[in-house]
């Protein structure tokens, strides 16, 4: 009996012994990756953008799976209206509400990579997850609100690291080449996104034909989680440089008062604000407007995401060289006047004019957004003191969230309140949906005229 207690003893002592160099091994690993203080190298940080360019495809797929007509047609399979519908495609917008708090936390981190990859996980691994909503035997209004639920939560985990992730993919971009570079990386990742989205779009609208759309769906569900999974990989092999440690304390009075009293900064979050406004007052329903005003299948829509994309994957590299030999403020301008007439054009668009404007529309709002991709950061991050750079690009994307989703939410009342509105001219039919557009350009209008303006006076005072 006293040799078994003995044996035993020793077998605990051994399993305590490689149980505890098994953590400390695997603290070491992490510590590695995730908390390298050291200096970066020319060849880390060019290593760490071929990186970010593989990382973006699998972020940008994840994020064009569960957003625009995907989402939507997800959400009106679990009964959700076009108000509804298009409330809870404008949730990524509302929820940059938290970067203006996100800096408060990340500014007193050294290393900020750990938190940053744990987060982007869990946020697209809840994307993913929303699949299983329609398996739950509750009512449809309830399956509604948790979309709505999963969906801003998810979406919190993504927006609270916008800040640290774009400072730290422009801290390891020296400024001489970040237009080249962005312009490259935005081709890249479009072009593969381009594939995925066609592939699944054909996918979804086999199965919706053959009345099993929820097939479809766990197809697209299953690759996002998928896709999770390799962008945590691909993250988390980026190296991160090293920070200054902010002067002043950081704390959630600084976060908003800092950005206020800087009236360089603040005129750029202005023009900011319209473009967002502008933008999200008529975005989110465009995809609405395919599917359930034109009625379009998800095969043809798809064809036009495609489109949109070839034609952001030609302008960026373009758009890229146009700001290093001008200016981000001024790429910035000619993106709102491009999308203030995509808008008009979207205006233009029923059910007669469709085959002929649609390609049209498209081909201009993906020029547009890929020039808007790669200009916003930038501006941003130029505008901003060199010191606590995430506080001021958290501050400008709570506001511009804010401020989006609240052009996202008079869109929707608009329609909610006019569901009668249509009226012809000439046997061209408009209803509410259309006149969103057309607001939509008029505002993208006003924001070019103020960029203008604040573009002249930057001249004037350099």
């Amino acid at each position: 009996m006293p040799e078994f207690a003995g044996g035993s003893a020793a077998n605990f002592r051994h399993m305590l012994f490689a149980q505890t160099e098994a953590f400390v091994n695997i603290s070491r690993i992490v510590k590695k990756i995730y908390f390298n203080g050291g200096s970066l190298t020319d060849t880390d940080m060019s290593l760490s953008r071929r990186i970010s360019v593989f990382e973006g495809c699998t972020a940008r797929s994840i994020l064009t799976l569960t957003s625009g007509a995907f989402l939507v047609g997800f959400a009106k399979y679990l009964g959700a209206n076009d108000e509804i519908a298009g409330i809870i495609a404008a949730i990524p917008v509302l929820t940059g509400i938290i970067t203006a708090f996100s800096p408060a936390a990340f500014e007193k981190m050294r290393n900020r990579k750990l938190i940053t990859c744990l987060f982007c996980l869990i946020g697209r691994l809840l994307l993913g997850l929303m699949i299983f909503i329609p398996l739950i035997r509750v009512e449809p209004s309830i399956k509604i609100s948790l979309l709505i639920f999963a969906f801003l939560v998810s979406n919190l985990f993504l927006a609270f690291t916008i800040p640290a992730s774009q400072t730290w993919l422009l801290a390891i971009t020296p400024g001489d080449i970040r237009g080249a570079y962005f312009g490259r990386r935005e081709s890249i990742v479009l072009g593969v996104v381009t594939c995925i989205t066609l592939l699944m779009g054909q996918v979804l609208d086999r199965f919706q034909k053959t009345g099993q759309p929820f097939s479809g769906f766990l197809i697209i569900y299953i690759f996002v989680i998928a896709a999770a999974i390799v962008n945590f990989i691909l993250f988390s092999s980026m190296k991160e440089p090293a920070y200054p440690q902010p002067v002043r304390k950081i704390n959630i009075r600084n976060v908003m008062l800092l950005p206020l009293r800087n009236r360089k900064y603040m005129s750029i979050v202005f023009v900011m604000l319209i473009w967002n406004v502008g933008f999200q007052l008529a975005a989110p329903f465009t995809s609405v407007y395919m599917i359930s005003r034109l009625e379009l299948g998800y095969g043809y829509i798809t064809l036009m995401l495609v489109l949109s994309s070839a034609a952001s994957i030609v302008s960026v590299r373009f758009w890229g060289r146009l700001a290093d030999k001008r200016s981000w403020m001024y790429l910035l301008k000619i993106m709102m006047l491009i999308q203030a007439l995509c808008y008009v054009i979207w205006f233009m668009t029923d059910a007669d004019t469709a085959l002929v404007l649609l390609p049209i529309a498209h081909i201009l709002g993906g020029a547009a957004i890929s020039g808007i991709n790669i200009s916003i950061s930038n501006i941003q991050y130029n505008f901003a003191p060199a010191e606590n750079k995430t506080v001021y690009m958290g501050f400008s994307s709570a506001v511009n969230g804010m401020f989006g989703f609240s052009g996202t939410l008079a869109g929707s009342c608009f329609i909610k309140f006019t569901p009668g509105l249509v009226t012809s001219a000439g046997g061209f039919s408009i209803g509410s949906i259309q006149v969103i557009f057309v607001l939509a350009a008029a505002v993208l209008t006003a924001g070019i005229a103020l960029a203008q303006v604040i573009n002249k006076r930057e001249i004037n005072n350099s």
